[in-house]
Parts: structure tokens; C-alpha cells; sequence
């Protein structure tokens, strides 16, 4: 049998949400894609439910917060709630201003989402889908990554090859079996009933997410967009997850929380809740994304933001490498960055869960009264975000000892902001991608040296005053832009890390700051010699990306 080859300059396996915005984001950027999946259509069964602010400021970078943003509703905030209905923790809101200039936290109905993911592929003509295809071999050889997938239906073989090959391929990802990555397991294995329905008539429900925190049966109850209800329900040790195949055993289960009468059951699905992060997210040309690198329990709503994540801090450095001749070594980081990052919002989601999923009657009555105590106290943390991290390690500025400096990993705020047409807008609208120095000082700008500024031109970067004045963009400087912000947002991060200036990635998250013009260009030269495998060498001209063209 004759086998099709096909060049691309990237290959995912996986349509899933790492996956699709993976591609939308290498999509924006011009990159050939091919995106491999064996599922013919997406994927119908409950899964993720929530993201956050930056999930959407990633939509926002593809063009697709327009479609997506009218489909979500606010986060709620969450109760959990002890043995005799006392509140033992809650989580309310991130109030206002918004860090993103977006919700914090928001409520989605996944397959709905996913739509619009592959609505925004389908807008790129050097992208193309291999749907109802499972990869069945690659070889990572030294210049090229060669991928060969199946067509399942009648067997017809493809040959893929790419410079990189994005594995996005979930849970029982094939690339993660076949490259025998460890996996670090962090003591979490649980299953439970996960359902959603929708009102049929009023009924009386919490106004608020909840966690029933009852060894009885722990359980979730999530407020999803429009009528859309969820519930997750614990498993317990003298059932199994093949009794919830008969539906009246979901039944019977799901009406200790709920009058069910009053609701549609739409899907029902059986799931282990696990804690595992990869050792090692990319070896050669094959990285490691979403489900394939990282699971978590659900009870901090991360598991999508996780994926999506994964995606943004990869591609910005592809980009780096095939469009400013950055040092592959880069891509080294991302495994770096993710892993620690994951790791600690795995964590919590697992401290979370076990709050939740006591069946221990007087130890259930132990953690009440430890909670309620915390509350009482005002010591219990009640905003969500604050335990998701920023960086810790990676390409950000660190000391001498590998501490980051102030603000070093931090991720950087999107500000309301105007500028001289008088019209506010997000501050991502306005700039666009790649890597920005932002202060609300032009002096510190002004004061950089022609030769570190050369440097900077290399990265491509721009420079921003974010200020009470409004400025103007001028044909003689293109690459200074001046606003004026609504809110404060910049100038109370900005008060928070104690400097005036910032040098930010393409991903939004902090290189470094400075306080000074001189610490400013450290920070440049810095970040310019771990971009470029010698620093001062000229960052080669036009993308490289055509390197694999017929």
C-alpha cells in the first residue's frame, strides 16, 4: 500500500482543548498544523466545567473571546459545608478591578467551547484536521519528526512530518506510553459519578457552588450557563463504579441531594479522579500537553486552565525559535515551568478534595470545627486565584541563589486603558503579542542605551507608558505606545512589586522588573543572552518555518 506523506511544521495529537488552542495559537502565527484525532466529533461526555482569566485572555489573543464570552456566566463562588450544615470554607469572587480585565472565573459547557476551538482552526488554510485517525508510530530522527496515523475506518496509512509534534493526546496519551515518561504520582485515586442536567421547573438549589462535605456522600453541586446543572458524587468503598452503569443506582444516589423529578438527566459519566504530573514533559521533538503530562482532581476547577497554560508558555517559544532564531535550549524550559507550576496547583486540588471527601465521621467533625476556626479567625483565604501560582523557575529573572526577583514570574495585568482616540480597550487589543517593557516612567525608557536597545530590537519588543496621560503613537517611534489606564490595575501591581518598570514575555508572564534605567537593561541584556545561544549575535530575518516546504 502506497503511503500519503504530508510536510507540516507542527503536528498535535489530540483535538481536545490543548490541543485546539494549540493550534488556533500556532494557526495565528502562520504555522502549517496538522491536528490528529481518532474521534470523529467531539467529545459529548461531562468534563471540564470552569476556566479563568487566563483562558480567556488566550482566546483573546486567537480572536475568539467575541464567540466564547456571551456562552459563559460568572463564577459563583463556593460553600463547603460541614456534618450539620454549617459553612466550614468558602470561596467568593475576585472583586473588581479584574487583574485580566476579565472574569476570574467563569462557567462554560465544554462541547460548546470546543466548537468555537475548531470553529477558529477552520479559519487557517495552512491548518489541517485528520479526524477518525489514530497515530500508530513515530520517529523523532535529528532534523524531523515522523508521524504515522491510521485511518480507523478503513485502514489508510499517512506519513506526518513536522519539526515538532505536540502530544495532546490525554490520559492514555500514546506518545507518553511510548516514550516510557515517569510519571510522578501524588496520592490521589478516587472515583465518582459526574452528571448534568437541565431544570425541567424551578426547584429550590443553593445559590452557590457547593460542596457537601458529608462522609455519608460527598458530593458537588456546580451552577453551569443557563438552566445547566452538575453534580459529582463520591463513590464509597462498598460500592463500585459498575453498580452506576444502571441508572437507577445514579438515581438513587443523586436524590440524596437533590429533588430529581425537577431535572432532565443529560450525561452521566464514571470517573477516577487522580493526582499524577509527568517527570519529563518533552524528549526530542515531542512535547507533552493537558491530560497527556498532568491529571488533577476536579475541585479547583483547573484541569482545562491547566491545559491551556500548557499550550501558551509552549508555542510563544516554538515561535522564538523558527521566527527570531532564539536557542533551542529554550524549549527546555517548558517542561521546567509547567511541571512546577502544575504541580502546586495539583496540590491544592488534592488538599481540596480530601476536605470534601472525608468518611470519617469524628474525623469529618475534627476538620468542621478546624475550618470554622479558620473562618472565625478571618485566616482562611476566600479568594480562588490566590492559590493558583505564578512562576517559580524557568526564563525568569532569578538571584543569585535561583530565588526569582520581585515580581520575577509573576503574570502581568491587563489594564482598561486609552489611549489618544479616546476609546477604552484591553490592553492585549491594543499591543498585540511578543515580548513588551511596560512602565509609567518614559524616563526609565529614555534611558537605555542605543546598544541594549539593539538588543531589544532583536527580541522584537515593543515599549509601553501606561500613566495618567494619555500619548500618541508617532510614525518616527512604532514601537512606543503611551495610555492612560482606568483602573489602576498597572500602577497597583506595579506598587505591589516595588518597581517602575517591567520586562514581560509573549505569554504575559514577568521576565523581571527594575527600578532604574541601568537595572532595566540588565534585565534586557539578561533575557537576550538566555534567548540567543551568544548574546549580541543577530537574530536571523524572516520566519524559518518554511524549512520543511515541498
Amino acid at each position: 500500500m502506497e503511503i500519503e506523506s504530508h510536510i507540516f511544521d507542527v503536528v498535535i495529537a489530540g483535538y481536545g482543548p490543548a490541543g485546539a488552542m494549540a493550534a488556533n495559537l500556532l494557526g495565528c502565527k502562520g504555522y502549517r498544523v496538522a491536528i490528529v484525532d481518532r474521534m470523529l466529533e467531539i467529545y459529548d461526555k461531562p468534563r471540564a466545567i470552569t476556566a479563568d482569566h487566563e483562558v480567556m485572555r488566550a482566546l483573546q489573543e486567537c480572536g475568539l473571546t467575541d464567540k466564547v464570552e456571551p456562552t459563559t456566566v460568572p463564577h459563583p463562588g463556593t460553600d463547603f459545608v460541614g456534618l450539620d450544615g454549617q459553612i466550614i470554607k468558602r470561596f467568593y469572587p475576585q472583586p473588581a478591578p479584574f487583574p485580566l480585565a476579565w472574569e476570574p472565573t467563569w462557567m462554560f459547557f465544554q462541547p460548546e467551547l470546543e466548537a468555537i476551538l475548531r470553529e477558529g482552526v477552520a479559519r487557517f488554510e495552512q491548518a489541517r484536521t485528520f479526524l477518525g485517525y489514530e497515530v500508530v508510530d513515530f520517529e523523532d530522527a535529528h532534523d524531523v519528526a515522523r508521524v504515522a496515523i491510521k485511518n480507523v475506518s478503513d485502514g489508510a496509512l499517512h506519513s506526518l512530518k513536522a519539526r515538532y509534534v505536540l502530544a495532546c493526546d490525554g490520559g492514555r496519551s500514546f506518545f507518553r506510553r511510548r516514550l516510557g515518561v515517569k510519571i510522578d504520582d501524588l496520592a490521589f485515586d478516587e472515583w465518582w459519578i459526574v452528571l448534568d442536567a437541565l431544570k425541567k421547573r424551578d426547584v429550590e438549589l443553593p445559590p452557590r457552588m457547593r460542596q457537601y462535605c458529608r462522609p455519608s456522600r460527598p458530593g458537588t453541586y456546580i451552577v453551569g450557563p443557563g438552566d445547566l446543572r452538575r453534580w459529582e458524587m463520591k463513590i464509597l468503598p462498598h460500592e463500585t463504579p459498575e453498580m452506576f452503569e444502571d441508572e437507577t443506582e445514579v438515581l438513587k444516589a443523586w436524590s440524596s441531594f437533590v429533588d430529581v423529578s425537577a431535572f432532565e438527566l443529560i450525561r452521566t459519566a464514571i470517573y477516577r479522579f487522580h493526582a499524577l504530573v509527568l517527570e519529563e514533559w518533552h524528549r526530542g521533538r515531542v512535547f507533552l500537553l493537558g491530560d497527556a503530562a498532568h491529571q488533577m482532581p476536579p475541585f479547583l476547577g483547573q484541569g482545562l486552565c491547566a491545559a491551556v497554560r500548557d499550550a501558551y508558555n509552549l508555542v510563544w517559544k516554538i515561535d522564538a525559535v523558527e521566527r527570531l532564531g532564539a536557542d533551542p535550549s529554550i524549549l527546555a524550559t517548558y517542561g521546567q515551568e509547567r511541571k512546577a507550576h502544575v504541580k502546586t496547583v495539583v496540590e491544592h486540588a488534592k488538599e481540596f478534595g480530601l476536605i470534601i471527601g472525608e468518611l470519617d465521621e469524628q474525623a469529618a467533625r475534627q476538620r468542621d470545627a478546624r475550618h470554622a476556626a479558620l473562618i472565625a479567625s478571618g485566616q482562611a483565604e476566600t479568594v480562588r486565584q490566590k492559590f493558583i501560582p505564578g512562576l517559580s523557575s524557568g526564563m525568569i529573572s532569578v538571584d543569585a541563589v535561583g530565588k526569582p526577583r520581585p515580581g520575577a514570574g509573576d503574570l502581568f495585568p491587563q489594564p482598561w486603558v486609552r489611549g489618544d482616540d479616546g476609546n477604552w480597550r484591553r490592553l492585549d487589543d491594543i499591543l498585540g503579542t511578543g515580548f513588551l517593557i511596560a512602565s509609567d516612567d518614559r524616563d526609565i525608557l529614555d534611558g537605555i542605551d542605543a546598544e541594549t536597545m539593539s538588543l531589544w530590537n532583536e527580541l522584537r519588543g515593543k515599549q509601553l507608558v501606561i500613566s495618567g496621560d494619555v500619548g500618541r503613537v508617532t510614525s518616527s517611534d512604532p514601537v512606543r505606545v503611551a495610555v492612560e489606564e482606568r483602573d489602576g490595575v498597572f500602577r497597583d501591581w506595579l506598587s505591589r512589586t516595588a518597581a517602575k518598570a517591567a520586562v514581560v514575555r509573549p505569554d504575559h508572564y514577568v521576565f523581571g522588573t527594575a527600578v532604574t534605567s541601568a537595572e532595566l537593561a540588565a534585565l534586557i541584556a539578561d533575557l537576550h543572552g538566555r534567548m540567543f545561544a551568544r548574546p549580541g549575535q543577530d537574530a536571523p530575518h524572516g520566519p524559518r518555518v518554511t524549512v520543511l516546504a515541498d
